[in-house]
């Protein structure tokens, strides 16, 4: 009997202690998956790297999903916050108890079980390529925002920057770039010599002729006057308007109460004086376009005042002599210029663009009507921006040389090659205002007059028609010198000006990261001779906006036509059509023949089906305001990380 009960004690031990065991194997795994899930959960909804007030709410809900309070019969389950270290590595534990079943016989009540945990983003070799619209409408504020879209952009792609340099682990390659954009880009000192054109034809003009003419004889008599007096008291004030389509409001100033004394002594004496008098006031606008794209509207208060104005008349000692005026006659024409002098000398073979480099045969096409000397003209780093290679309009046969992303230009062919943008020699062919929503007038044939048309370097055309943005940057990693301070040096200094070209952005922000072409030196492989991931993040706060008043990267379009009909002036909803047809292309290249992946987001307007459909498959986002712009930003960092249980 003795050996009997012994016998069924032994039993019993060995089969409660496999039962229990069991148990244990069984809660230690769930509570292992379950702390694993929470970790991934927490560390993905971090934003880049910062810790939200959600993110261990997130974090708890898939470990309970993963492991449920009371599961198996455990008990005390817990799953504190997990901590972040300084390598952004996201570290969790979990821990609960078993009570014990057949086991409590021997004296084992319950047993405690604890789980280990860690996350990390880790990057392979990686190219982000920013494509980033900074036209001036990035100097409005969206709803609800204390700054306004640059300096939301600026503060998102810094955190985005920081978040993959810290996901990026020992021995990859992880580069950026920039390609900003609005009537065109500036790319020109990323080029080789050989890259851009000696010679090229600009809209401009030239000298003809002076003429001494004589207009009249000089009358009798001679007026002066005093102006209202006395002048009423001015308030100056300024507002933004609307930086693409900058305009000033209709003036409300006005004259009252106005009369006059008729002429003292007669209407006929000499000399004689006529006093006139009002009740003026009210406002008077102006608009213009700043350096910084913003549409500045000065509003003039005038204080209702009561004035009066002297006129008075007296003999003119030189009655009867002539009156000459001095007529200087321009041709308003095509004109060929060297663009050589802007190649430099550099050693590297690339664009030197030295400032205020004299170009030959520029015969004073200067702003004045004077006849003048030959201007200096500058293209600098700050101001290099091109001109597309040759185009194709629509139904023409040949080689769109401008929409080949990877073809290497061919030494002195200019169908292949680059052209400078050099506002100075450009002016339009009678237009009086190229700011007008609609200047009509143009005149594609030559036109000699003594006419001055607007010069497309002009204070009041040079930031929103010719827009010129900030220089791109080729691809470069942190250890090249692309550190967080450089990075935020470059974004600082964007500037915001000029009107909406989505297909010279994007395709040069193509052209940028293709491992062919023009760069495949540099993109093809990382430097351990693996591959690359590459991404190309497409930003704009904006439909498509052209204008054919605008010098862009295909000239001056309203003149030029180079992808219009040559017989019509063009339509700023023709041009519209033709980039966002190209735009379609270039992001098919992009995805379909290169395997980039494309990331676009809409930034303070509507995610259109233009833009979705440019994006890869669930890599579309619309942000309306600078937390969801960051969150955006944190979110395609963590994609294009790839999170990693470290534990």
């Amino acid at each position: 009997m003795i050996l009997s009960a012994l016998s069924i004690m032994l039993l019993l031990g060995m089969g409660g202690g496999a039962l229990d065991l069991s148990r244990i194997y069984l809660v230690k795994t769930r509570m292992q998956q379950g702390c694993d899930a929470g970790v991934l959960a927490f560390r993905k909804s971090m934003q880049g790297t910062n810790v939200t007030p959600t993110t261990y709410s997130t974090a708890l809900a898939y470990f309970n999903a993963n492991f449920s309070p009371g599961r198996y019969g455990s008990e005390n389950t817990l799953f504190p916050a997990p901590t972040v270290d300084s390598n952004v590595v996201v570290h969790g534990t979990a821990s609960t108890s078993v009570p014990m079943s057949l086991m409590r016989i021997f004296g084992f009540r319950q047993i405690a079980l604890s789980a280990k945990c860690d996350a990390q983003l880790q990057l392979p070799n990686t190219d982000v390529m920013f494509v980033l619209d900074t036209t001036g409408s990035m100097t409005l504020t969206n709803s609800g925002d204390s700054t306004n879209r640059i300096i939301a952009l600026r503060s998102a792609v810094l955190n985005f920057y920081n978040t993959l340099e810290q996901a990026k682990i020992a021995g990859t390659q992880v580069r950026y770039g920039f390609v900003p954009y609005s009537n065109t880009v500036n790319v020109g000192m990323l080029l080789k010599r050989d890259w851009m054109v000696d010679d090229w034809t600009y809209q401009s003009r030239q000298f003809d002729r002076q003429e001494q003419v004589e207009t009249g004889k000089q009358g009798a008599t001679t007026s002066s006057n005093t102006g209202w007096l006395p002048a009423a008291p001015l308030t100056t004030t300024t507002s933004y308007g609307d930086p693409e389509n900058c305009l000033a409001p209709a003036n409300t100033d006005k004259s009252t109460n106005t009369r006059n004394d008729g002429w003292t002594p007669d209407a006929n004496a000499v000399p004689r004086s006529l006093t006139s008098y009002r009740t003026y006031g009210g406002d008077t606008y102006s608009a213009t376009t700043n350096s910084n794209g913003e549409c500045v509207i000065t509003k003039r208060h005038y204080d209702t005042t009561d004035q009066k104005y002297t006129e008075t008349v007296s003999d003119n000692p030189n009655k009867g002599q002539p009156i000459y005026s001095t007529r200087n006659y321009f041709w308003y024409r095509p004109v060929s210029y060297s663009v050589a002098a802007f190649k430099g000398t550099a050693a590297s073979g690339l664009m030197a663009g030295a400032n205020n480099v004299a170009m030959a045969n520029v015969n004073a096409p200067s702003g004045s009507n004077t006849t003048g000397s030959d201007q200096k003209v500058s293209w600098t780093a700050s101001n290099a921006c091109i001109e597309e290679r040759k185009t194709l309009r629509a139904n023409e046969a040949g080689t769109a040389w401008d929409m080949d992303v990877d073809a290497v230009p061919t030494p002195g062919n200019p169908d292949t090659q680059w052209r400078p943008v050099l506002p100075a020699l450009v002016f339009a062919r009678q237009v009086s205002n190229l700011n007008a929503s609609a200047p009509s007038g143009w005149n594609t044939a030559a036109v000699n007059t003594t006419s001055g048309y607007p010069q497309l370097s002009g204070s009041s055309y040079i930031n929103n028609r010719a827009a010129c943005p900030s220089a791109a940057r080729k691809l470069q990693s942190k250890e090249a010198g692309l550190t967080a301070a450089a990075v935020k040096t470059y974004l600082d200094a964007l500037v915001t000006r000029g009107q909406t070209y989505h297909d010279i952005g994007f395709l040069w922000g193509l052209r940028l990261i293709s491992k062919e072409g023009l760069f495949a030196g540099e993109n093809s492989s990382a430097p351990d001779g693996s591959s690359i991931a590459r991404n190309i993040i497409f930003m704009t706060d904006g439909d498509t906006e052209t204008r054919i008043q605008d010098y862009d990267a295909y000239g001056l379009s309203a003149l030029d036509r180079r992808r219009t009909d040559t017989g019509s002036l063009p339509t700023n909803a023709q041009q519209d059509t033709i980039v966002e047809d190209r735009l379609q292309r270039y992001c098919s290249v992009a995805k379909n023949q290169k395997g980039i992946t494309v990331w676009v987001i809409a930034f303070g307007t509507t995610l259109t089906p233009l833009l979705r459909d440019c994006a890869s498959q669930g890599r579309a986002f619309q942000a309306n305001n600078s937390q969801q712009l960051n969150e955006t930003f944190a979110e395609i960092a963590s994609k294009i990380a790839q999170l990693r249980l470290t534990r």
